[in-house]
């Protein structure tokens, strides 16, 4: 039976071997930075062209213990940004187990901030930077944007940014469980929060503390047949401290359309796609 690992690589798109992630398959950005030393601390830039730019930076899904900055040919996440004339952004961080889900938190937030010192020199405008993320991406996207001490590291804060998208993500509750698969639970999300303190990573524990103002909130989603989700929740939470938050539920099922979420997002026509395209033409207008 196929490792863990590699099952993950293929469901996310990057093939069966993590490390073969550059070549003809692959996107190549304009610029690729550092912003720490370990070799996960760098990010890709997709330039849209010259001039001060809007900016959509993309922290990858992958259990918090998988996943890469790389981009597939396939996936239209830099086109779709291209086509509206937005730059786009991804980063590598650190992963479990070698660091815990807070120090996975800090290099995010020190990778947008590394993006927002070099903004004169990439041509980003700096009011107009929409932070998103997918899966445990999308809980990584959400602490930076709800923990003011994350940004505030660097001399910023949660409200500079113009907006946050929020797909499918996991763990925004990590006391309540992510999934109905006690399978899944026990080898895609427990890993990452056993030896952690979860009201430190938890974006809705942060947003009751009400110490900071997050950006407004896109949160696209999985329809759920019964119960809560944790898309629900931060909605929810984010709408009782009265911030600004849509939620959006789309008929996708299962581990498929989880990863569907994210690797049709940007094609023309996906339902997901037009919402965000309409949400993010009014916030980087």
């Amino acid at each position: 039976m196929p490792r863990l690992q590699t099952l993950m690589n293929v469901a996310l798109g990057y093939g069966a071997q993590a490390e073969h992630r550059v070549g003809r398959r692959y996107r190549r950005p304009d610029t690729t930075m550092a912003y720490g030393d370990h070799h996960l601390q760098a990010l890709d830039f997709h330039r849209a062209g010259e001039g001060a730019k809007p900016l959509i930076a993309f922290l990858h899904g992958g259990a918090w213990q998988f996943g890469d900055k790389a981009r597939r040919r396939r996936d239209v996440k830099v086109p779709f940004a291209h086509g509206e004339g937005w730059h786009f952004a991804t980063l590598n961080f650190r992963l479990v187990p070698e660091i815990g889900v807070t120090d996975m938190a800090r290099d995010a937030a020190a990778g947008l901030a590394k993006l927002l010192a070099e903004a004169d020199t990439l041509g980003v405008d700096r009011q107009r930077v929409v932070l998103a993320g997918h899966s445990s991406g999308a809980h990584l996207a959400a602490l930076v944007a709800t923990d003011p001490n994350l940004l505030g590291a660097h001399g910023l804060a949660p409200g500079m940014l113009a907006g946050v998208i929020a797909i499918d993500g996991a763990a925004f509750d990590p006391s309540r469980p992510s999934t109905q698969s006690r399978f899944l639970s026990r080898r895609l999300v427990d890993p990452a929060f056993a030896r952690t303190a979860l009201p430190a990573v938890s974006p809705i524990a942060h947003v009751r503390q009400n110490k900071a103002a997050p950006p407004p909130f896109l949160i696209l989603a999985a329809k759920a047949k019964r119960g809560e989700t944790q898309s629900r929740l931060l909605a929810r939470e984010l709408h009782r401290a009265r911030h600004p938050a849509r939620l959006r539920e789309f008929d996708e099922k299962g581990i498929i359309g989880h990863v569907r979420l994210s690797r049709h997002f940007g094609r023309a026509g996906y339902i997901p796609t037009e919402v965000a395209r309409e949400w993010l033409r009014a916030r980087l207008a």
